[in-house]
């Protein structure tokens, strides 16, 4: 489904596990951000509100003004709810070198962390790879162990308990090769699981009056994945 109706180079489609399901009340809103990565002077390049919260698959475009030359564009996504954060806060890289280019990029709401792992080599079917989920600077101190087999290890959605674990602080990720127990590499290797609580903001009336008076967009194919 389109969110957007304008036509841009560069299209994305947010995907999210299929567990995940969109707050039916409260106030929501979704943000993005988009930023082309200039190393030390990163420019935005669109940032984009809606005061609603989308499940399963959505797709955004934004337009690729550099065709000469490969950005890499920063995209960060939040979904809110009663003003709390709903998704990790994750920077998705999208490097782009050359126009149109498409591309599917996993959010992470609480709970559910998408990992990548470097492609093992070729091993038995079963318990390729073991993902450990533990404290920064102690590896012995584990959270959570999971084992993956070769075909599902590459890029999995790893559950774990948000009530477990401190709210704004980070954990690290580790992988082992099963059958050399040879270390791979996995993505992220460091993450804040549980995002710390925002404090409660008062809705101010210029904020309130540009909400009101902002132009209505009708999306007609998309009533069943917004709330």
């Amino acid at each position: 489904m389109n969110l957007l109706s304008e036509v841009a180079s560069i299209k994305l489609t947010f995907s999210l596990p299929q567990a995940f399901k969109a707050p039916a009340d409260g106030e929501n809103e979704t943000v993005v951000e988009v930023h082309a990565d200039y190393g030390d002077a990163p420019m935005k390049i669109k940032e984009w509100r809606t005061p609603a919260i989308a499940d399963g698959q959505w797709d955004f475009a934004f337009e690729h003004r550099v065709t000469a030359v490969g950005v890499k564009y920063r995209i960060n996504v939040q979904f809110f709810h009663d003003q709390q954060p709903l998704l990790l806060e994750q920077d998705h890289l999208v490097i782009v070198n050359r126009a149109p280019h498409r591309q599917t990029v996993h959010l992470s709401p609480v709970g559910y962390l998408h990992v990548e792992v470097q492609e093992p080599e070729t091993v038995a079917p079963e318990e390729a790879v073991t993902i450990s989920l533990h404290e920064p600077d102690s590896p012995d101190v584990e959270l959570l162990r999971i084992t993956q087999d070769e075909q599902s290890a590459r890029s999995f959605y790893l559950r774990y308990d948000p009530r477990q674990l401190v709210p704004g602080r980070q954990y690290a990720l580790s992988g082992i090769e099963n059958r050399y127990h040879q270390r791979i590499a996995v993505y992220p290797g460091l993450a804040e699981l549980v995002p710390a609580a925002r404090p409660e903001r008062s809705v101010s009336w210029p904020s309130l009056r540009r909400w009101l008076m902002a132009p209505l967009r009708l999306f007609t194919d998309v009533a069943a994945k917004f709330r």
